[in-house]
């Protein structure tokens, strides 16, 4: 179970590297109004910080399972 639930973390990781991915290239769009990269920027980080959270939270998993056998 610890190695399934390692994997959604990941897969979550993955979403929210890649939703700051988009967001920083918003944000550091010249296009853009500046309120708007503003937010994007913010949303940026949100995403980065999300994106440790579940890293840290698949590696937890991953070892469970491991010291589980």
């Amino acid at each position: 179970m610890d190695a399934a639930q390692a994997g959604i973390e990941k897969v979550k990781e993955a979403f929210h590297g890649q939703k700051a991915e988009a967001k920083t290239a918003k944000a550091n769009d010249p296009n853009v109004k500046p309120s708007e990269r503003m937010d994007a920027a913010f949303e940026a980080e949100k995403h980065k910080q999300k994106e440790a959270e579940h890293a840290c939270k698949a590696d937890c998993k991953a070892n469970d399972h491991k010291h589980d056998h």
